[in-house]
Parts: structure tokens; sequence; C-alpha cells
């Protein structure tokens, strides 16, 4: 099996990462399981269309290109799963006990380290590669929006290669989850889910606000919650936005 992470491309600047991988992927010049890290992205994809923002070289910025192995559609929400878990193991490594903010951000508190968005491309009824791009906010936090980065939790400053390795140890080191029973994997996922049975506020595409609890998830990724009337509610991603 090949090892994820054995080539590394460092650019200095690039639009994104994601797109990078891509256009590797697109011209058959990316080895399975290759990293595209850049100190800095002038437009870095974010969910909802939104743009991920980050300081030069002080964070972390890289995108995964990789073949799963005989992962379907129907199932390709293991993927994002199973690298929000990863990255939670990695944040415990440097003493942080973060939690995932449904979808795949990734949270200290209530404060935001870094967030995941993954493009897969099929083949078939399977996923034939799949671009993995994350970005953790190592050593600064952007000031535009409620963040906190790594060294203001842990008070020590890394090197963002350093916090990519130990990612990648992990991500090579529990394939047996991401590949194994899907149930066990959705509990993992929902262990760690931020505000799990816990009554938040919620905003939905209409913009109206309303109170909710946080059951979990269900087998396609959707986001459960219960109304106080007891009605059970499933969300995809563009229908729902939870207000902090």
């Amino acid at each position: 099996m090949t090892k994820l992470g054995s080539v590394i491309l460092h650019l200095s600047v690039v639009d994104s990462t994601n797109n990078y991988a891509a256009k590797l992927i697109e011209g058959g010049v990316v080895e399975n399981g290759s990293v595209i890290m850049a100190d800095f992205q002038t437009a870095g994809k974010g969910q909802r269309g939104n743009t991920w923002q980050s300081v030069s070289q002080d964070n972390l910025l890289f995108s995964l290109a990789y073949q799963p192995e005989n992962i379907s559609l129907v199932q390709q929400i293991r993927l994002s799963w199973y690298t929000a878990i990863i990255w939670i193991k990695c944040l415990q490594r440097f003493g942080i006990n973060a939690s995932i903010k449904w979808p795949n951000d990734i949270y200290f508190g209530k404060e935001k380290l870094g967030g995941i968005l993954i493009e897969n491309q099929v083949q078939g009824a399977k996923i034939s590669w799949s671009v993995i791009g994350c970005g953790i906010n190592v050593n600064s936090a952007p000031d535009t929006y409620n963040a906190i980065a790594i060294n203001q939790i842990a008070s020590a400053k890394f090197k963002p290669t350093t916090v990519l390795q130990e990612f990648l140890d992990l991500f090579n080191g529990h394939l047996g989850l991401l590949y194994g029973d899907f149930e066990s994997l959705k509990i993992e996922f929902e262990q760690q889910l931020f505000g799990l049975n816990k009554i938040h506020r919620f905003e939905d595409r209409e913009a109206m606000q309303f109170e909710a609890c946080i059951l979990g998830v269900n087998e396609r990724g959707q986001l459960a919650l219960r109304k106080n009337d007891d009605e059970v509610l499933f969300f995809d991603i563009q229908e729902l936005k939870l207000l902090l």
C-alpha cells in the first residue's frame, strides 16, 4: 500500500492547492498520496463557496491527492468523516481537545482552528480521486472571523510541516477506520461533533432562525436536529448555518 505523503510538493504561492492538485491529476502526473503544500493561497477554497484565509508561512495549507480503495459514491461521506476524525486525533498530540463543527470545520470551543474541503472525482459509481484540502491555523489566526491558532492554545510555536507530518502519520495509521465498518466510523465522527445533544440556534436558507438539539448525522452526512416539538429534521450543508 502506498504511504501517503511520501511525495510533498511545497509551493510558495498558489491560487488554491485543491485546484493545483486537480490539475496534476487531470494531467496524469501525480502519484497517489502526494501532498501539495503552499505558504500562501490567493484564492483558497472553503465550504459554501467561501474563501479560506490564512497568513503566509505561519499556517498549514495543503491538499492530499488520494486514490481511495473502492469507496462508492453512496458512501463518499467516509472521506469527510475520516479526515475530520484524524484532525481531532492530530490536535490531541499537541495537547488540544478540539471538536468537529458540522460538516467539517475544526473548532476549539467556539473558535475556528481550521477547515476541510474535499473535492471528489468520479469514475462509474466509485471515487477515482479525492482531493482533500486542509487549512489549519498553526502560528496565527485571521482576524476577520472568530479564529484561533494552535500556538495560542499550546503556548508554543510549531513548524507547519511538523503538524503536517503528525497528520499524515495518523492518516496512514488509521486507514482501517476509513475502510472498516461504516456505522463505527459514523459513531466516532458523532462523538467528536461540536454541540452534540445540546440545543443551539440555527439559520435556514430562508434566513429563518430556530433552536434545535443536535442529534448526530445520518448515513448521507446530513445533520440531524430535534426541534422543540420533537420533530426530527435532516439538513444538507447548503441548507443550514449553526449560529455561535
